[in-house]
């Protein structure tokens, strides 16, 4: 109980304050997880009665866009997306207009994180950064497992996949077939997904991509997209 108070009051602060300190910031990010766990044991999924999602969810998309252009992402922006995971198994869902918000965030400070500096802090990132929009992805999804909800993020992580820029391009792609694993048997209706030929249409122009790390993805997202249909 004392952590869970700890952790609410350090969240409030936060979310008054709108801290510019990266210390005070982590804080908040990492007093999310304690606080979403201590609402379960409770048996409640919300955690309205002591502050609101919505609010925290904002104040963690203002954090991601006051990154600086010219720097990698830091452990504000990994342990925002990992906040982010943590809060979608909190009520009440988010709105369409946050959710793209949240996701016009988080994939664009991903697809465009650059190479140009080579240093140890950006090959780390390289290797978790791409498992942390997806996880993030498949727990909206989760939270609403429907194929209307599957091809609204599908929709905004395929814009990427035009992208001129062959790094971006195959982010995106593994974006899109990493979602379509998070398909759940609860799905609703999954016959009736009538952009599923678009959807294919998209990855399938990327089969015989040059690149290796571009071409293997595409087979597995149309599989798996067949596997929705036929189930």
């Amino acid at each position: 109980m004392a952590t869970n108070e700890a952790s609410l009051k350090v969240i409030r602060e936060q979310l008054r304050g709108r801290g510019k300190d990266e210390a005070q910031q982590r804080m908040f990010l990492h007093a999310i997880h304690p606080a979403c766990l201590a609402a379960q044991q409770r048996g409640q999924d919300t955690l309205e009665l002591h502050c609101c999602k919505v609010a925290v969810v904002e104040r963690i998309v203002e954090l991601i866009e006051e990154l600086p252009d010219d720097s990698p992402p830091c452990a504000v922006f990994t342990n925002s997306l990992i906040a982010v995971g943590n809060l979608s198994t909190m009520k009440p869902a988010l709105e369409p207009e946050l959710e793209i918000h949240l996701m016009q965030a988080a994939l664009h400070a991903v697809f465009t994180l650059g190479t140009e500096k080579d240093t140890t802090q950006v090959q780390a990132l390289h290797k978790i950064m791409p498992e942390l929009p997806d996880a993030m992805l498949g727990n909206l999804l989760t939270e609403s497992p429907e194929t209307d909800m599957l091809h609204y993020i599908l929709e905004y992580v395929n814009f990427w996949i035009m992208s001129r820029v062959s790094q971006e391009r195959a982010r995106a792609i593994k974006s899109s077939t990493a979602l379509l694993r998070y398909t759940l048997p609860e799905f609703d209706n999954p016959a009736e997904f009538p952009r599923m030929g678009h959807h294919v249409a998209q990855l399938a122009l990327f089969i015989s991509d040059p690149a290796k790390d571009i071409s293997r993805q595409p087979r597995e997202g149309i599989y798996r997209l067949y596997q929705l249909l036929l189930h």
